[in-house]
């Protein structure tokens, strides 16, 4: 038996086995706070520190508030930190940082006038040289993108020089030549002719001579490559020589590699006659232009397409020799070919495949689509207004199969942006009185009907102008020159003359017609560049006895000619932009061509370019 002393002992430290096993809560170490966490905790400590202090130590714990708000991308927090400072007790260098950060915030919201109103204030420009270089490359960059954007072409193209004598990086220098460039082959010729003559410095001269040989010889990309060589010869160590445009690295190449043979495909008898023989004549007129130029020209095989097994006589014209085909004009024929397991050789097809038959189509790299469609027109439309400051747009359409498609592009572009749209009814084209369209539109009847009923209530006449509705600020009209001219004054009518309006290029025959045009003032559109006096050759503009229908497929016979050569250099370079008859073209998705419109407008009758964006 052991002593008492040792039992106690040896059931005290079983007991503590025991104990030892029964679980003990543990308190977890607090959780690792994350990077963003951190972040939101010192911007609020930041602000909570302003506000209770004096300036100018309150506007500058503000600004380092808006910038880790920044990190944090909270827009709205960054803008409401800046939106407490008082410019005035700001230092200069405070100022600069201030006047960056908020043009950021503007730009996110869409107040494009507000941020350069901001960017381009005297007291920046007086600090320049006293930013850092990482500040003057972000101002620079910002105004020259800014005004590129409002279309302010001149001071895009100072801008982005004086932003390639600041870089350093080649890949950078080379971006913003090529973002010159594609602003100054997207100007009027007669606009560079002046600008040119104008030009102080060598630098700016030598671009504007660059971009009017480019405008000159772009039809022919042979010719367009003697002449780069002969330019650069003339202008050396030109920046645009040390350092090219991305797009004409490959010009050469490019040029070299110009199809032997062309062969059209277009219905030349039949229902759709007079529309391809109107491509064919306008193809053949940038065709014979070259010749003309002392240029060289590919064999051309034109092939009638009525009647025909398209698959049979694309299969001929390659057999024929033929090293590119364009066309066919009818979208069945085109979505026919698409089908295709494979394409032996490229194809340009005259019109745009459906969403259906895309879908369908087999991935094919030698196909680009190319024709007039109104959906570009919809989008170029929807962007200018939202840049402009629209946000509630009124759609005026006409009962047409195209319109149609027009308004439903409009709307899916402007619903994508955030935009609000209220469709008017639908209207004839045989319409001559347009009061039935648009005073329900304006909710005209509805400001009747309230007066009405006052009236009544208070059992006396009143003295009372209708008002129309106030939830839209802009108009956009689908119309014919006739339809336009009674609908615009129509709407002046109503009391929506003060409204902006907006138009497709149907607004505009390619005619002038003053007395008859000044119903239209004010109505700005997106324009076929042929049918604005000095901004393309006139020696390949459309004869005026032709329907301005027909004078449309005129010009996008001629951009077909001249297209053909740059399709190598569309896959290598999509942003390429070669300026057209029918707009400036570029690569887009699935393979089709988009435009850019220059705009226009209805001013005193006549029609005037009006490319700078508008601060309604």
């Amino acid at each position: 038996m052991l002593p008492n002393f040792r039992l106690q002992t040896i059931l005290l430290l079983i007991t503590l086995l025991l104990a030892a096993c029964v679980e003990v809560p543990i308190t977890p170490p607090p959780a690792v706070q994350t990077e963003q966490e951190r972040l939101l905790q010192r911007a609020e400590a930041t602000i909570s520190q302003a506000q209770s202090s004096a300036s100018p130590l309150r506007e500058a714990l503000l600004i380092e508030a808006a910038k880790l708000y920044l990190q944090l991308n909270d827009k709205p927090r960054v803008k409401q930190a800046l939106e407490q400072i008082t410019t005035s007790q700001l230092s200069e260098q405070q100022y600069v940082t201030y006047a960056l950060l908020y043009s950021d915030v503007l730009l996110e919201e869409g107040d494009y006038f507000a941020a350069r109103d901001l960017l381009t204030r005297p007291q920046l420009e007086a600090l320049f040289n006293q930013m850092p270089l990482e500040q003057q490359l972000a101002w620079r960059g910002k105004r020259a993108d800014l005004f590129s954007l409002l279309g302010e072409d001149e001071s895009a193209t100072h801008e982005y020089i004086a932003l390639s004598n600041l870089q350093a990086s080649p890949a950078d220098i080379t971006a913003s030549h090529e973002k010159i460039w594609q602003l100054l082959i997207d100007t009027p010729d007669t606009t560079l002719n002046t600008l040119e003559a104008a030009a102080n410095g060598r630098t700016l001269k030598g671009w504007y001579s660059l971009a009017l040989l480019g405008r000159q010889y772009q039809g022919d990309l042979r010719q367009w490559a003697e002449q780069l060589k002969l330019w650069r010869s003339r202008w050396p160590g030109h920046p645009a020589a040390l350092f090219p445009p991305s797009s004409q690295s490959q010009i050469e190449a490019v040029a070299n590699a110009v199809p032997g043979q062309l062969a059209l495909l277009l219905p030349l008898s039949g229902k759709y006659a007079r529309a391809g023989k109107t491509i064919r004549d306008g193809f053949l007129s940038a065709y014979y232009n070259i010749l003309e130029n002392e240029g060289t020209t590919a064999p051309l095989h034109i092939y009638d397409t009525n009647g025909a097994d398209i698959s049979g006589l694309y299969q001929q014209a390659v057999a024929g020799g033929a090293e590119i085909v364009i066309g066919p004009l009818r979208k069945e024929n085109l979505a026919t070919l698409a089908a295709l397991p494979e394409l032996s050789t490229p194809l340009i097809g005259l019109n745009y495949l459906i969403d259906s038959a895309q879908a369908a189509a087999p991935a094919h790299d030698k196909l680009l689509q190319f024709g007039l469609s109104v959906d570009d027109e919809a989008r170029q439309i929807a962007q200018r207004a939202w840049l402009e400051g629209h946000r509630s747009a009124l759609l005026i359409t006409p009962d047409t199969k195209w319109a149609a498609t027009a308004r439903e592009a409009f709307n899916k572009y402007w619903t994508e942006l955030g935009g609000r749209l209220i469709t008017a009814e639908p209207y004839s084209l045989k319409q001559t009185d347009f009061s039935a369209i648009v005073r329900p539109a304006l909710l005209l009847d509805q400001s009747k009907q309230r007066r009405d009923k006052l009236r009544r209530t208070l059992g006396k006449s009143l003295e009372m102008t209708e008002q129309r509705r106030q939830d839209i600020d802009m108009i956009f009209i689908i119309a014919y020159p006739d339809q336009g001219r009674q609908l615009k004054p129509t709407l002046d009518f109503y009391y929506a003359g003060d409204l902006p309006t907006y138009a497709t290029s149907h607004i505009y025959t390619g005619t002038e017609n003053p007395g008859r045009n000044r119903d239209l003032e004010g109505i700005r559109f997106s324009a076929m560049p042929w049918t604005i006096p000095g901004t393309v050759s006139d020696r390949l503009k459309p004869t005026t006895t032709l329907r301005s229908t027909y004078r449309n497929l005129f010009a996008l016979g001629v951009d077909a000619y001249q297209l053909h050569q740059w399709a190598d250099m569309m896959r290598a370079y999509p942003q390429t932009p070669f300026f057209g008859h029918t707009g400036t073209l570029t690569l887009g998705d699935n393979d089709r061509i988009q435009h850019s419109y220059p705009w226009a407008e209805f001013y005193r009758g006549k029609v005037r370019l009006a490319p700078e964006l508008k601060d309604d």
